[in-house]
């Protein structure tokens, strides 16, 4: 057997969570376990598509690190870095920090409130993004978030611990 890198585990890890999740699906009754099988199938089967990729054979020749005919070897090329490891750790604490802080508030203030606000503090921050872009993308997920779940498959998602509160309070929502 090959040596399997991290990601590859994780894989695997991730792909029994998802397969064990959907099978213990199967006991729920119909509208129960809706939700677990539509987030575990996509999940297999995208944790499939990864395994396939990463046990996938690669055509490296034998002079795969040969520098190429006719170029000059460039000196002084730093080697590269291992997949995971201290250069990683900053980006990997702001992704559980941005993960931690999308389910702090999805218990607070429910999906359609922190999904558009994740969406459009990661695209600012993280990718960069105009602020043009990043409205548009977060208005278009949280559209198309109520539309799936609240109109087309009537699946009332979490409202929040706050925002029914908040709505009640201000005299927003129906008597």
């Amino acid at each position: 057997m090959k040596n399997l890198s991290f990601s590859t585990w994780l894989t695997i890890v991730m792909l029994a969570f998802f397969i064990v999740m959907v099978g213990l699906s199967m006991e729920f009754p119909a509208k129960a376990r809706f939700m677990p099988l539509i987030v575990g199938l996509p999940a297999i089967a995208l944790c499939l598509v990864q395994l396939g990729i990463d046990l996938m054979p690669t055509s490296k020749s034998a002079f795969h690190g040969a520098p190429q005919a006719g170029l000059a070897q460039q000196a002084g090329l730093e080697p590269e870095l291992p997949e995971f490891g201290p250069h990683t750790v900053s980006q990997e604490i702001l992704m559980w920090v941005y993960f931690v802080a999308f389910v702090a508030g999805i218990l607070t203030f429910g999906f359609y409130v922190s999904v558009p606000v994740l969406l459009l503090t990661f695209l600012r921050r993280e990718a960069e993004a105009s602020w043009r872009f990043a409205f548009s993308l977060a208005a278009v997920a949280t559209l198309v978030l109520y539309l799936m779940f609240g109109a087309l498959l009537q699946i009332q998602l979490h409202p929040g611990f706050v925002t029914p509160w908040l709505v009640q309070t201000i005299g927003i929502g129906a008597a």
